[in-house]
């Protein structure tokens, strides 16, 4: 009796760590969605900011840190408190929040994400009749204060239109 109990209690602990890695996958899947759902509730706030020109809450979204990087519209800031003279001094691009398109949001963690996106350049065509697009890559990390970005870059490429 007593070896059917201790084998019944092998078998049992065996099991276990097969069933709670299945059940760690799952929850895997759904803690993922809930990371993409927020991250992108604060990467439409920063776009929002940014095409509204709220630079207020525009620099909110960014880590308050000096680790920061942003490498954006041929400059490279580092620490938000370069960011923050940087932007204090400029007028943010104007836009709308809807001009963001291809939107991709990829959990990496429980505490850290990747968003993609395309935007259209603010302006005219080149000579050329290219459009302007900016393609960009934001880092997000789950802070103390929520989630922030910690990096950013975005560069232009030029699109050629489809005229006829």
């Amino acid at each position: 009796m007593r070896r059917s109990i201790s084998i019944w209690l092998l078998l049992v602990f065996m099991s276990a760590p097969a069933g709670a890695a299945f059940a760690a996958q799952e929850s895997g899947k759904a803690k993922a969605a809930d990371v993409e759902t927020e991250v992108r509730q604060v990467f439409d706030k920063w776009s929002t900011a940014l095409t509204r020109g709220d630079k207020k809450t525009y620099l909110d979204t960014f880590w308050n840190s000096p680790q920061l990087v942003i490498r954006v519209a041929n400059g490279e800031w580092r620490g938000i408190e370069a960011y923050r003279k940087r932007i204090e001094a400029a007028q943010l691009p104007p836009g709308n929040p809807s001009d963001y398109r291809n939107v991709q949001v990829v959990a990496l963690s429980r505490d850290a994400a990747v968003v993609t996106y395309e935007r259209p350049a603010p302006g005219p065509a080149t000579a050329e009749g290219e459009s302007i697009i900016f393609r960009g890559t934001v880092v997000f990390a789950r802070t103390a204060d929520g989630w922030k970005i910690a990096a950013w870059h975005a560069h232009s490429v030029t699109q050629k239109n489809s005229a006829g």
